[in-house]
């Protein structure tokens, strides 16, 4: 999709430059007008200048952000809105409460775009590493029809199930990989310890080899093979 710059004016006359996606840019000026601006400039950005601000934007940011850290983001930022708080308000209060270092300063980053006059997806698609695709278009849809505080809502319950579903699918592997991992330990204890002391005894009975059943062979041969490795 095409991007575009544009400068306008808010209802209290200041002047806001900002870039954003548009189909074209009657469809740009349309939308930049039911937010209340008066558009004076749009002009569309090449490709080297619209990936720019996405190169900038993930530059200096490290880490990575946790399931958990996202939901509660998207938890408070819905409450705050639905509270009447503005949004670039409301990321500046969630970028001092937020227990991620590398989310805060996506927060901090998103919240300057938005003050520019980026719309809030857009600055949301510079970091893809954090906010999938999927996440993004649904906050598009939320701006445009006027349900952001629902939409993000609904993206933290959502999160919140995915991270569930995660614990339980953790938390049901754990005791198969444990009960795994004891088997193991078992068995090379058995071939490496308890089973050389049998052979011994085998030998003074003077048994021969090719007198054990298959199963005996074979352990004989990996107790051999463990103590001589």
């Amino acid at each position: 999709m095409p991007v575009f710059s544009y400068v306008a004016r808010n209802a209290q006359g200041q002047i806001i430059r900002g870039t954003e996606e548009a189909e074209n840019a009657e469809v740009l000026k349309k939308l930049l007008k039911d937010r209340g601006y008066w558009v004076t400039q749009i002009k569309q950005e090449k490709e080297a200048a619209a990936a720019a601000p996405k190169k900038a934007g993930v530059k200096f940011v490290f880490g990575k952000v946790k399931l958990a850290h996202l939901a509660i983001f998207c938890r408070q930022l819905a409450t705050l809105i639905n509270a009447g708080v503005s949004l670039v308000r409301a990321l500046s209060v969630l970028e001092k409460q937020s227990p991620s270092p590398r989310l805060a300063q996506i927060i901090r980053e998103i919240a300057q775009k938005v003050q520019e006059g980026m719309s809030f997806s857009r600055a949301l698609a510079d970091y893809p590493k954090v906010f999938s695709n999927l996440f993004v278009g649904l906050v598009r849809a939320g701006e445009v029809g006027g349900v952001l505080d629902e939409t993000l809502d609904r993206m933290a319950t959502f999160l919140e199930k995915d991270l569930e579903l995660r614990r339980k699918v953790k938390s049901a592997m754990t005791y198969p990989t444990i009960v795994t991992i004891f088997a193991i330990g078992v068995v090379v204890f058995l071939c490496t310890f308890v089973v050389p002391k049998f052979m011994k005894l085998f030998e003074e009975l003077e048994l021969k080899p090719e007198e054990f059943p298959i199963v005996t062979r074979m352990l004989k041969a990996f107790s051999d093979f463990l103590i001589t490795k």
